[in-house]
């Protein structure tokens, strides 16, 4: 076979597929799936014929991208609100449990260069599964989900300096000093160049590409920079993940972060998933069952004392004991970074095969455990923790609550598309004191309202990053006003994924979308052609003087019957009232016959017997006028008759001042 990697890509997604099927069904995460689909495909398995080698450079660009998406979810102002449980929680939190876990195993004779590496593996947990599992839990709004957060923030921020600090602890470097000092002035270089590029030069970029509005234009100008970056890192001698993470950071500080992490997330999920396959490829099974007392042992050593550590470094930074022993158990699994650490230390002959048998095993059987004991630590707490000791924290003053993100809104209204009719819904929702989010791919119009103040932001509706940060997973009324039919569908497919109980609201422009449409989900569709013909059809009936009522009634019937009464012609033969008669303006002439006659006379002697509506006399306009006014000269009478009766009378008048007025438009 001439490509062998994909006859080996096709074995290792089919397998995937299935083990990931049935851990669907156990409720367990995908990131286990596929360390058990790699376990199966592994030597010590079922042996599969595949190369290793090409899974590890899939693998690597996948954690490439895991720390490119992790920068650009990650905010500077952001961090900067939650700084306290990010740099006091997570930094107690993770040189202190390195610095335990140092003591322990340099006590135990290891040496001092091994057992720093050891505490870097041990203190860093799982954000994939943690946040994965609280996110399904609805625990992210809980106070220990945004702490759990703010702690994860810190260590996947730690994981780059460690990376670098890897070839220092293996003595690849001739004169240590003077080459971590270069290489730490390459990674102030490298974060200088992050701050002018962030400001300057990405955001410009960004913009004139998504002015095109093609979403691959956009996609290729996003991996452009954040692999551009990644080898400028390379070749400066630091490492991939470390340039990566910082292109991220870089586009994280645009308005374009939201679309760029939604179209970037699904290359990063595929390519991830080769880095858990190759976990579970090197993951001996046989090792694990003839030393299984110790992985057990070491498991539960590592989980009682990241909860106890993480507890501690959760409550110095002003929670609540309940809260914080809740994160610390939370906490306490070996994350997937680690395991990347290992794979890095391994490389550098940091750490020998039997060391890093017995860490993957630990690990794994740390990420088993970790749903189950998310799920249900928040219960097992109040259980276990006595009350007056629950509430009990170090600082009374809690920390002030970071501002609201739109994507913690609740019951408001997201705006999909702002032409004229998301315009005017925004001024309606801001008059009427709603809250409103409006999302737009113009990258012109995005950044000219938001000078405005207007809260909206760029993206795609098709991308559901887009769509959750705009809040639609909490959102009341969702509005789809998107001029293309394809992305209308996708956009309201996308909502109803992430929020069943919306009332969701389409324009289209053709009819024939309609019953496509409320099958897909919408509750309400608007035509924008007939919507139109509704609106003509209404002030027809309206100037022909029909009853509002009657109006408003049959535009009713006609959305009701889903606007079939234009497409079909089927309609119910009423009778609605229909004025037979014409409003008309007359003038009173030198010679005409009722001048200097008073209504009463005009009437009585039968010359002119119509019901008069209004009399205009100059500039004044006397409304049901009294039989008593004595008609002058150049007198305007708006008088009421049918067209018949009204072409005989106005001979008494002057004929040809006589001006047929069609019902409705007369305007005082």
């Amino acid at each position: 076979m001439h490509f062998p990697i994909l006859f080996d890509l096709f074995i290792i997604f089919s397998l995937a597929l299935v083990v990931n099927l049935l851990f669907q069904r156990l409720r367990m995460p995908s990131i286990l799936g596929f360390i058990a689909a790699g376990v199966l495909a592994g030597p010590h398995f079922f042996a599969l014929d595949i190369a290793v080698n090409d899974l590890e450079l899939l693998s690597e660009i996948g954690i490439m991208l895991l720390l490119f998406t992790i920068g650009i979810e990650l905010s500077i102002k952001d961090l900067m609100q939650i700084r306290k449980v990010v740099f006091i929680g997570g930094g107690l939190q993770v040189f202190v449990t390195a610095l335990v876990v140092f003591a322990i195993t340099f006590w135990l004779g290891y040496q001092w260069q091994l057992s720093v590496f050891f505490g870097f593996l041990v203190a860093l947990s799982s954000t994939a599964i943690v946040l994965k599992v609280m996110q399904e839990q609805s625990m992210m709004n809980q106070p220990y989900g945004k702490g759990s957060l703010g702690i994860l923030i810190f260590q996947d921020l730690i994981v780059v300096p460690m990376i670098v600090l890897i070839p220092f602890l293996t003595g690849g470097m001739e004169d240590p000093g003077t080459e971590l000092f270069w290489m730490l002035l390459k990674v102030l270089g490298l974060v200088v160049f992050t701050i002018i590029g962030s400001r300057y030069i990405v955001p410009k970029v960004l913009h004139a590409v998504a002015r095109t509005q093609k979403q691959d234009f956009f996609i290729l100008i996003v991996f452009i920079i954040g692999f551009g970056i990644a080898i400028l890192s390379a070749s400066l001698g630091l490492s991939l993940a470390l340039g990566a993470f910082l292109a991220g950071l870089i586009i994280s500080e645009t308005d374009y972060n939201h679309e760029a992490f939604g179209n970037i997330v699904p290359f990063r999920d595929i390519f991830t998933s080769f880095f858990f396959i190759t976990i579970g490829m090197f993951l001996n099974i046989s090792f694990l069952f003839d030393n299984i007392v110790l992985i057990l042992v070491l498991t539960s050593v590592v989980f009682l004392l990241k909860t106890f550590v993480t507890s501690m470094a959760v409550w110095a930074s002003g929670y609540q004991v309940g809260v914080a022993v809740t994160m610390g158990v939370a906490l306490s699994q070996v994350g997937e970074f680690s395991i990347l650490l290992a794979q890095t230390g391994m490389q550098h002959n940091l750490m020998t095969d039997h060391y890093h048998q017995v860490f993957l095993n630990v690990a794994v059987l740390s990420m088993v455990l970790a749903p189950f004991i998310i799920k249900y630590a928040p219960g097992m707490m109040i259980m276990l923790i006595p009350e007056r000791f629950y509430n009990l924290r170090i600082k009374h003053q809690p920390e002030k609550e970071a501002p609201v993100h739109y994507d913690q809104y609740t019951n408001h209204l997201v705006i999909i598309g702002m032409g004229v009719n998301g315009h005017n819904m925004a001024h309606a929702a801001e008059y009427a004191g709603l809250k409103h989010v409006i999302i737009d791919n113009d990258a012109d119009l995005v950044q000219r309202e938001k000078k405005n103040g207007e809260p909206i932001i760029f993206g795609n509706a098709e991308n559901m990053a887009v769509l959750k940060e705009a809040g639609v997973q909490h959102a009341g009324t969702v509005v789809i006003a998107i001029r293309n039919p394809s992305s209308t569908y996708a956009a309201l497919r996308n909502t109803r994924h992430i929020n069943k109980n919306a009332f969701v609201i389409v324009r289209t422009r053709y009819v024939e979308d309609l019953e496509h449409l409320y099958k897909a989900g919408a509750n309400d569709v608007i035509p924008e052609s007939f919507e139109t013909a509704v609106e003509i059809f209404s002030r027809v009936l309206s100037h022909n003087l029909v009853p509002d009522d009657e109006v408003r009634k049959m535009a009713a019937r006609v959305r009701e019957n889903g606007y079939g009464i234009f497409r079909e012609h089927i309609y119910e033969k009423e009778h609605p009232f229909v004025p037979n008669f014409t409003i008309s303006a007359v003038r009173v002439s030198k010679n005409a016959e009722v001048l200097g006659k008073s209504l009463q006379e005009l009437r009585s002697s039968g010359i002119f017997d119509q019901p008069v509506l209004a009399v205009q006399r100059g500039e004044e306009v006397l409304i049901n006028p009294s039989d008593e006014i004595v008609l002058e000269q150049n007198d305007i009478l708006v008088v009421m008759a049918k067209p018949e009766d009204l072409a005989c009378k106005t001979c008494v008048f002057e004929p040809e001042d006589a001006t047929a007025l069609t019902a409705g438009s007369i305007e005082n």
